[in-house]
C-alpha cells in the first residue's frame, strides 16, 4: 500500500493502549528487514531515516528505499524523518515525500527551539505531513554515565511539555523521561510518573527516545501511562553487526556482499518482530489501515487545525 502519515496510527495507539514502533534504518538490508517484520506481525510501522544516514546515504535514496517496500507490503508504512537538526534537512525530507517529520531542537534555548519548530509545523501542516518535535534533553550514553542529579536536569518538566506544545502545534512530542541514546545494554527505567503527567496536560501523542537501553518492564509501563511512539535504533545497528560478523566468522573467505548482508538482515528482522510484539502492535494493522480509509485525524492542507486527543 501507498506510504502513510504517523498522525491517526499514533493517535489510535493512544487511545488504544499500545504503541508504534518507530525502527531506524541506515540501508536497504535494515529498511527490508523492519517491513518484513511488520509484514509477519501484520503490525503498523515507522521507518526512521536519521539526520545522519541522511548524511550517509542521502535523503531522496532513503525514501526510495522506504518507498518501495511500502508499495509492496499489506501493512501501514511511515517513512519519517528522525532527529533532524538542521532546518534545511526538515525541507528537504519534505520536498523528497517523507510522510513523517521531526525536527530536534532540543540542543537550543528553549525559545529558539520553539520558534523554529512552529515555523517548520506550519510548512508540514500545508504540505499534510505531521510533525514531531522534542522538548527536554534526552543524554547520549556514548559520553559517559550520568548522575542521577545530572540526569534529572535534562528530564521533561508538564509545563515545559504544555508550553512547548501549545505554542507550536506539534502533532507528536518527544519527551525526556530517563532513557539515552546509543545505550548498548537495557538497563534504563524510565520516570513512569513524569510521563503520566505530561500525559494529564498534553493532548497529543507522546514519543520515547531511547528504547534500545530500557529494560521491557519500563517500556509497558509506559506506553500505560501515554507513550505513544517509541523509537529503536542501537539494538538494530547491534543485531545487524552481529550477523555480519557471526557469517564472517563461519566464512572468513567471504567476499560477497549480498551473502553477509542478509545474515545480518534476518538478525534485525528478529529483534523488530520482538518490539512490536513488546509494544503490543502486533495484528493492529487493519484497524489502523481502517480509520485511514475512513479519513481520520487527516491534517487539513488548507486550514491547519489540531484535533484532541481524548
Amino acid at each position: 500500500m501507498p506510504l502513510t502519515d504517523s498522525k491517526a496510527m499514533l493517535i489510535y495507539a493512544q487511545k488504544n493502549g499500545f504503541a508504534v514502533g518507530a525502527f531506524n534504518a541506515n540501508n536497504m538490508e535494515v529498511a527490508q528487514a523492519i517491513v518484513s517484520a511488520a509484514e509477519e506481525e501484520q503490525a503498523p510501522v515507522i521507518v526512521q531515516i536519521s539526520e545522519g544516514a541522511v548524511k550517509y546515504a542521502g535523503e531522496q535514496c532513503m525514501f526510495s528505499i522506504v518507498k518501495s517496500l511500502a508499495d509492496r507490503a499489506t501493512v501501514p508504512v511511515v517513512c519519517h524523518l528522525d532527529h533532524g537538526v538542521n532546518y534545511d534537512t526538515v525541507i528537504r525530507c519534505l520536498r523528497a515525500g517523507y510522510t513523517s517529520l521531526m525536527f530536534d531542537g532540543s540542543s537550543l534555548p528553549e525559545e529558539e527551539n520553539i520558534n523554529i519548530t512552529k515555523e517548520l509545523v506550519k510548512i508540514a501542516h500545508s504540505a499534510g505531513i505531521p510533525f514531531e518535535g522534542e522538548v527536554g534533553k534526552i543524554p547520549d550514553a556514548a559520553k559517559g554515565p550520568l548522575s542521577p542529579e545530572e540526569l534529572k536536569k535534562y528530564l521533561t518538566t508538564p509545563e515545559e511539555a504544555l508550553e512547548f506544545y501549545e505554542s507550536t502545534g506539534v502533532d507528536s512530542l518527544a519527551v525526556a523521561v530517563g532513557s539515552a541514546h546509543r545505550m548498548k545494554v537495557q538497563a534504563a527505567s524510565l520516570d513512569i510518573e513524569r510521563i503520566a503527567k505530561i500525559r494529564e496536560v498534553v493532548n497529543a501523542p507522546l514519543v520515547l527516545h531511547g528504547a534500545s537501553g530500557v529494560l521491557n518492564d519500563s517500556i509497558k509501563e509506559a506506553i500505560k501511562a501515554g507513550i505513544a511512539k517509541i523509537n529503536f535504533a542501537t539494538e538494530l545497528n547491534k543485531a545487524y553487526t552481529k550477523g555480519i560478523k557471526e557469517k564472517l566468522t563461519q566464512d572468513p573467505q567471504l567476499v560477497d556482499t549480498r551473502k553477509y548482508g542478509e545474515f545480518g538482515r534476518e538478525k534485525v528482522k528478529e529483534v523488530v518482530k520482538e518490539k512490536i510484539r513488546l509494544l503490543g502492535s502486533s495484528g493492529k494493522a487493519k484497524e489502523i489501515m481502517d480509520i485511514i480509509v475512513k479519513g481520520e485525524y487527516v491534517i487539513n492542507k488548507k486550514f491547519v487545525e489540531r484535533e484532541i486527543v481524548e
